[in-house]
């Protein structure tokens, strides 16, 4: 099984739910596609992954290379992944639903034991804000995956997702100030509540803020009372906007205690993954832009730590 070290910086290039291709590209159902819509989805997929393996080729160690995909229509990308030493997350939570589902209640631990990928991971939508019975559910099916993963393992790592109630952009007057004032104090409420309610994984996945006050409190609850867990903030979930991640929180997540890498959405694929599908580009260049972009985050990520006091 490739191991890891729990103080290894992590770049972790994410190919999962959050970029649903049967929908933003193929124009397909994403609940009945068809088989050729199925292979076309992977094959994209597989794209993004060469990607990765071109910037392994330029220079990111292995060690600090990552995917994170599906077992479904990433099943070959975990498989070579781990045959290569990369470190593999297997999403394990359905897509398109509002709360946390495990997407194979009964079968999901032989998958990752068949697949021996380094982590489970999983995106939850969780608020403090949100109903009690809908946290206290959720609290108690993460809580289930949090000690599969202690007492047969893989390592865990899980995302939160945090999405504003009414009554909080009530009280903020729009999302903007939403994200700036009130999402960084929810973020570590709702770290303390899974973890009082026996929720332990080995990384925490948390949207980069502009705030480093705020993302060095985040990563300090994620390691209150001695623990271990480690964080990795995330950048690029908006595929939508440039392809280049913003360097400044490249930056800052590099300077925050705590911090033990990024997980890079799709904002660096998405655009070449569109191009090459329209045939507007080659597969070749398609991997290359993605390497070429993974390389960069790389390059100012590790920059910005070898002048950090972080350690």
């Amino acid at each position: 099984m490739p191991t890891d070290s729990a103080e290894t910086q992590k770049m972790v290039l994410a190919v999962d739910h959050r970029f649903d291709l049967f929908t933003e590209l193929l124009s397909a159902s994403p609940v009945h596609p068809a088989a050729a819509e199925r292979e076309r989805a992977a094959d994209l997929k597989q794209v993004v992954f060469e990607g990765l393996l071109k910037a392994v080729e330029n220079g990111v160690p292995k060690s600090q290379a990552g995917i994170w995909t599906d077992s479904d229509l990433g099943e070959s990308i975990l498989l070579r992944g781990r045959g290569m030493n990369l470190s593999t997350m297997m999403s394990v939570e359905r897509s398109r639903v509002a709360e946390f589902r495990f997407e194979d209640a009964l079968g999901f631990s032989e998958r990752l034991a068949n697949l021996d990928v380094t982590y489970a991971a999983a995106r939850v939508p969780y608020n403090p804000g949100e109903e009690s019975q809908v946290n206290e559910a959720q609290q108690r099916k993460l809580r289930r995956l949090s000690e599969i993963s202690r007492s047969s393992g893989p390592k865990l790592t899980l995302e939160l997702i945090m999405r504003p109630t009414q009554a909080q952009l009530d009280q903020s007057g729009s999302q903007e100030t939403w994200e700036a004032n009130i999402r960084p104090g929810l973020i570590v409420q709702a770290i303390r509540e899974l973890q009082d309610a026996g929720v332990e994984p080995d990384l925490w996945a948390l949207r980069a803020i502009n705030n480093h006050a705020a993302m060095a409190t985040a990563t300090a609850q994620a390691q209150v009372d001695d623990r271990k867990s480690g964080v990795l903030f995330t950048l690029g979930d908006d595929f939508t906007s440039s392809p280049d991640l913003d360097q400044d929180l490249i930056e800052l997540a590099a300077r925050t205690p705590g911090c033990h890498g990024l997980v890079i959405g799709p904002a660096i694929y998405a655009s070449d993954l569109r191009a090459y599908h329209a045939g507007e580009m080659e597969r070749d260049e398609a991997s290359g832009q993605i390497a070429e972009r993974y390389n960069s985050a790389y390059s100012n990520y590790s920059d910005a730590l070898k002048t950090s006091d972080v350690v």
